[in-house]
């Protein structure tokens, strides 16, 4: 596993949950707005993380965490990441996974080996084609979005704890798009607005949304 981040303990990423953070390198798409570039850009890389560092420490302090949550980058499209979460599963921790959803055979195989306990999907747009491409960096291909439709497939189909949330910025959503995405996964959709200080394109024109247009938007 390509290891470029570690946040030893958190109380947020797995509500409910004393978890570690484990931020994977490298990403298949290059969503603008995106506030992890150091993580999407191979040119931003930077040394990985030993895995033997990061199990040394759950070992170490297992009695105080609940989980790890592995997100990225794009965790998914490390082949070696059953194998790494299974470890994980070894130690009796609790796995949560955040993935952009372009590789359902994975999830199905983890779903189906029990690995994971919980998965947050990042849904970039309304699901059409055109509109999910201008939010990933126009590098979508129309088998990729079959992919993405999969995965929500596969998603609601099996019992695991779950959520969709979208990174919403204005300029590349409307309210009436985010209504449509929030009618369409009801309770278990969520929202958080667009960091203007950090993103991958700096020639972007999103701006963040109001927290008055936010609370309107979370009714």
């Amino acid at each position: 596993m390509k290891i470029a981040g570690f946040k030893k303990q958190s109380l947020i990423d797995y509500p409910g949950n004393i978890s570690s953070v484990v931020f994977t390198q490298g990403c298949n798409f290059r969503c603008p707005y995106c506030h992890n570039p150091n993580l999407v850009l191979p040119e931003q890389f930077e040394t990985c993380y030993e895995e033997e560092e990061l199990f040394s420490y759950w070992d170490k302090y297992k009695h105080l965490l609940d989980a790890v949550c592995i997100t990225g980058g794009e965790p998914c499209i490390h082949k070696d990441l059953p194998d790494f979460i299974s470890k994980i599963k070894q130690l009796g921790l609790k796995v949560k996974l955040d993935t952009n959803g372009t590789n359902p055979d994975m999830l199905r195989h983890l779903f189906k080996s029990n690995l994971v306990e919980a998965v947050a999907m990042d849904v970039k747009h309304i699901l059409n084609f055109e509109h999910y491409n201008s939010s990933v960096g126009q590098i979508l291909s129309s088998e990729n979005f079959k992919h993405i439709l999969k995965s929500i497939e596969l998603i609601e189909e099996f019992e695991i704890e779950h959520e969709f949330r979208t990174t919403i910025a204005k300029g590349l959503h409307t309210i009436e798009q985010i209504g449509s995405l929030r009618n369409r996964f009801k309770a278990f959709y969520t929202i958080q607005n667009f960091k203007p200080n950090v993103s991958l394109n700096k020639d972007h024109h999103f701006t963040a949304w109001s927290n008055e247009e936010l609370a309107e938007m979370n009714l």
